[in-house]
């Protein structure tokens, strides 16, 4: 349904029925709206259910009264119960709807970074697994299976916390939000640079309702995407079921013969969703949700080789690579979430969100990418596995006039059991002797630990209307964070006799205890099992506290102008050192890292709603940053990383957006956000690092689209969606070396499709990604100097090749 008015209806709405809640937002947010913008605050309205034909009649304006054809559709939305224009809202947050996630192609959580200004992806382990974001320059590129990352990430507002529970399949989404900058206040969890909520559908009370979407595409990939829900009793009780799968071969080509391509797709996911409202006041929302994720696993690139420390001087293309066998990945997570809200007061409303998640995650791969048998850096294998549960409770005022409220608790636990196996210079002595004196070939790590982290806080946010145009904000939160770890243990060894062959393994290891350190055992006594010879390591724990706050003034000087001022304060508790394998002295833990961040905005309707323009501009005091540094191991037998913190970091930046309807069927969105970052102190190894730019914090990043509806047809319309991102030089690592850092670069996609105008209805769509088959990097790691432990090339991820397809979906 083409909904052009909602302005018009809203305060037609708001006539009839002040207190419109989510379920009349949706009836009239416009399906074709892109990169837009949610509140994510509390409110201080009335709400309470509204009958259907009060729905029925705001509708009808909607559709009847519509603004002029040449007008930008208004964007209004509730969050927590608020109805909010999205120009009203004082806050930096981006959303992209369902039919946007389609018609962009994003298929995996990563890939929503290009419909955000100042937002960006590292991905360590391909874009399959363990996606790690960056916002505004706020990020982690710690690759252990036990961090947690600075931007939560949430699903149906349960919080996910590690990446064994992170590779989400975007699949029959109701939106997806991304707020940008400190999050504490308001959340469950608290975050220091910012939040990322995937929003499911819900199914519909009053009617059923569904779709089949098949997809076919090149390397071989095939999709399919299906849902239906239904009342099972009218304004009562719902359910829906959705289930998606897809298959894809790899994108980068083995060199060698007979091997699968790398990067392979092979995922099926499914989630039920039960709805239900027995009364005015209460409403509970049930989702049972899995995924499983195969296919092969990322492919490494080896850039910037040096043939007289790997052997190899041959030609491998850009997405290409060595790799000498494909082991296929293993992926799994079950979840379970339940949302109850119910209005037990007439001033009160309390709002209870219970998760539950269990995640493996399995991928061992070939990290040399050379096609040699003396191997530099495989097999590597890792392995993790998580069991975590939360439990948030919230209240918040309804109808108090000029003053609101949100009070609320939060616990959370996660349990993660965590294993990683490196294999260094398989192919030549190692420094290994064993009893016997037999001298073993490489340099092994191996570590198995289970780490627990549990979470408490607290967290209150009220807002004062001190006119009409001038509102005050204040929010705080007191958060205890524990971390312990027990059952650690460290080996190390190398291969009976120097590797051969092709195969995943190319030997077997003896291995000798080196955590915890063991007179009897440590370089004396080797096995080839996987277990410790000497015990484990006495459990070691963190505890900290916190206290953030948060505090802004809102202005509305004019009609259709918003401005806002606002200081926030960003935490995230203290993190383990996963990637300790030589010695007790590496189970360290860094510190918790905060962020203040000072903001102002600046929000604008142009010329008769035919265009808006916002602008933000902030900058950030970034103490204790955590990230993942490299160094020698002994003899430069391999690169050896620990955790570290990086005492005092500033960032200064600025964001633009500007969305306009040119004619009536053509609508123009430009964004651009810009980035001035570095590192105030940091020394790394005698080496000071001060000046240098953060990890991943282009200069500037930006994006353009333009929607062009160009012909109607009696049976539908054609739409044509082109669009493209553009990147400033980034580096990835905290030296800024030159060799692996990305240039700047761009990527233009596009998609072709027809709507039809009836219901059930049909929707055909041609797309392509990356159309100019840009070369870049997605991921880099500086390990070639061998007087640096390194392997004699640097390792590195590259982005996805030209992709394009077609799907076509059948709406009923």
């Amino acid at each position: 349904m083409d909904l052009r008015g909602p302005r018009a209806a809203l305060e037609m709405s708001r006539a009839i029925v002040p207190e419109l809640t989510l379920y009349a937002a949706a009836a009239y947010t416009p399906c074709r709206s892109r990169f837009v913008t949610i509140d994510y605050r509390y409110n201080s309205m009335k709400t309470k259910r509204i009958p259907l034909l009060v729905l029925t009649a705001a509708a009808a304006h909607l559709t009847g009264t519509a603004l002029a054809d040449d007008e930008l559709s208004e964007i209004v939305v509730t969050a927590q119960r608020q109805t909010e224009r999205l120009q009203d809202v004082p806050i930096a947050i981006t959303a992209i709807s369902a039919a946007d996630l389609t018609a962009l192609g994003i298929r995996q959580a990563g890939d929503i970074v290009s419909s955000v200004p100042n937002m960006l992806l590292n991905s360590p382990y391909g874009p399959e697994a363990q996606p790690t974001f960056t916002l505004r320059g706020v990020t982690t590129q710690d690759f252990s299976e036990n961090q947690s990352s600075p931007i939560a990430m949430y699903v149906d507002e349960v919080y996910k916390s590690v990446g064994a529970v992170q590779a989400l399949q975007v699949y029959d989404l109701d939106r997806v939000e991304v707020l940008r900058g400190p999050q504490g206040t308001l959340y469950g969890k608290n975050a220091t640079g910012g939040a990322i909520s995937f929003y499911s559908a819900n199914p519909s009370l009053t009617s059923a309702q569904g779709y089949v979407t098949g997809g076919v595409g090149n390397f071989h990939d095939y999709s399919i995407h299906a849902a239906g829900g239904t009342p099972i009793i009218e304004d009562t009780f719902g359910v829906r079921l959705a289930v998606m799968y897809e298959n894809r071969d790899g994108w980068v080509r083995s060199v060698v013969p007979g091997v699968e391509p790398l990067n392979g797709v092979d995922a099926l996911a499914g989630r039920l969703t039960f709805l239900a409202k027995p009364t005015d006041n209460l409403t509970a929302t049930l989702k049972l949700s899995l995924s499983r994720s195969g296919g092969t696993p990322y492919g490494a690139h080896a850039i910037n080789n040096d043939p007289t420390v790997t052997g190899f001087d041959g030609h491998i293309g850009w997405f290409d690579n060595g790799a000498k066998y494909a082991v296929h990945k293993d992926i799994r997570n079950d979840s379970a979430a339940l949302k109850l809200e119910w209005r037990f007061a007439e001033h009160a409303t309390l709002t209870s969100i219970t998760g539950y998640d269990y995640g493996r995650w399995y991928e061992k791969s070939d990290d040399g990418g050379l096609p040699i048998e003396a191997r530099l850096d495989d097999p590597n294998t890792y392995f993790s596995s998580v069991n975590a549960f939360s439990q948030e409770i919230r209240v918040a005022s309804q109808d108090s006039g000029a003053l609101g409220w949100l009070a609320g608790l939060y616990y959370g636990r996660e349990s993660v059991h965590a294993t990683v196996q490196f294999h260094f210079f398989d192919g030549y002595p190692g420094s290994f002797v064993t009893p016997d004196q037999n001298t073993l070939f490489g340099f092994d790590e191996y570590n198995d630990f289970d780490q627990i982290k549990t979470s408490k806080a607290a967290f209150l946010n009220v807002h004062f209307d001190v006119t009409p145009t001038v509102t005050l904000q204040a929010g705080a939160r007191f958060t205890h964070d524990n971390i312990s770890v027990d059952n650690f243990f460290a080996l190390e060894g190398g291969l009976q006799a120097a590797s051969s062959g092709f195969a995943p393994d190319g030997g077997t290891t003896l291995w000798t205890q080196t955590i915890p350190y063991s007179t009897l055992a440590t370089y004396n006594q080797f096995s080839t099992a996987l277990a410790p010879q000497a015990g484990v390591n006495p459990p070691l724990g963190e505890n900290n506290n916190n206290v953030s706050v948060k505090a802004g003034v809102n202005w509305k000087p004019a009609d259709g102008i918003l401005t806002y001022v606002s200081f926030s304060q960003g935490y995230r508790g203290a993190a383990f050192n996963g990637q300790a394998f030589n010695a007790p002295a590496e189970l360290n833990f860094a510190a918790p890292e905060k962020l203040d961040a000072y903001e102002i905005g600046f929000k604008s309707d142009l010329f008769n709603r035919r265009a808006e323009f916002n602008a933000a501009a902030f900058h950030y005091n970034y103490r204790n940053q955590q990230f993942l540094d490299a160094f020698a191991l002994p003899g430069g037998a391999g690169t050896g990383f620990h955790t570290v913190n990086a005492p005092k970091s500033r960032i200064d930046g600025a964001e633009f957006e500007l969305r306009a309807k040119l004619v009536e069927d053509l609508e123009v969105r430009a964004a651009l956000g810009l980035l001035s970052s570095k590192y105030q102190e940091l020394m790394l190894h005698g080496v000071d690092l001060s000046g240098n730019r953060l990890i991943q914090a282009p200069d500037y990043n930006g994006s353009v689209a333009i929607d062009w509806r160009f012909a109607h047809l009696a049976a539908g319309d054609l739409w044509l969606l082109v669009d493209g991102n553009f990147y400033g030089k980034q580096y990835f690592d905290a030296p800024n070396t030159q060799r692996i850092a990305q240039s700047a670069y761009g990527v233009v996609n596009g998609r072709l499709a027809f709507e039809s105008s009836s219901k059930p209805g049909i929707a055909i769509g041609a797309w392509i990604k990356n159309a100019t088959n840009r070369q870049y990097l997605a991921y880099g790691l500086a390990q070639r100097d061998p007087s640096q432990g390194g392997l004699g090339f640097d390792y590195a991820l590259v982005g996805e090749p030209r992709t394009f397809g077609m799907d076509v979906t059948y709406r009923f």
